[in-house]
């Protein structure tokens, strides 16, 4: 099964905080492993300080029970199925929308918690995260195919990133910061031995 590993976190970390910026909400991003190990964590300036652990929590929450938070929130109410669940796993299960669980080849392998905005805001930030990972799987699979083995290590993705805007920039042909995180992760994923 994939991993998520660091460098693919950390895009995804990266794009969130992008998507905040245009929507001109100062946002916590947390990024975390399918067991709900934190991976990476940013808080972006003037967050509110309880957004740090809720953004954390909400990733925690997704990922360890395989649901986003606002489905959560549904079925942990009176009556339903996981009335009183947040009580449980020493008060780190949300409630409330902003995380979401990350899939690769359809198999949880993560989650990304948001939170400083809105219920809305943080769902929508979220949102375009699972919608970005999907897309680097998706141009993973292309990617592959051109790269040559042995192309890069893991450690040094973060340079990607920047190299590639350089390269775009320079041939007249500069892509939207979001692309180059999905191209960048795609290069990423495209490089995991399954």
């Amino acid at each position: 099964m994939m991993k998520l590993s660091y460098s693919l976190a950390r895009l995804l970390g990266a794009f969130a905080e992008v998507q905040a910026s245009a929507v001109g909400v100062s946002m916590a991003i947390g990024v975390v492993d399918e067991k709900g190990g934190l991976i990476f964590f940013a808080r972006m300036d003037d967050t509110l300080p309880a957004s740090t652990e809720i953004a954390v929590s909400k990733a925690y929450t997704s990922a360890v029970l395989r649901k986003s938070t606002h489905e959560v929130g549904k079925l942990a109410q009176p009556g339903e199925p996981l009335y009183g669940i947040q009580y449980t796993h020493q008060g780190k299960i949300v409630l409330f929308g902003g995380g979401l669980p990350l899939r690769l080849k359809g198999n949880v392998v993560g989650a990304v918690g948001i939170s400083g905005g809105t219920v809305e805001e943080d769902i929508q930030i979220a949102e375009t995260v699972v919608d970005a990972l999907k897309a680097m799987e998706q141009w993973s699979e292309h990617v592959k195919e051109s790269l040559p083995s042995g192309y890069m290590q893991e450690n040094q993705i973060d340079r990607l990133g920047y190299k590639l805007q350089e390269a775009l920039e320079e041939i007249r042909y500069p892509l939207p910061t979001g692309h180059i995180f999905i191209l960048t992760g795609a290069i990423c994923l495209s490089m995991v031995k399954e």
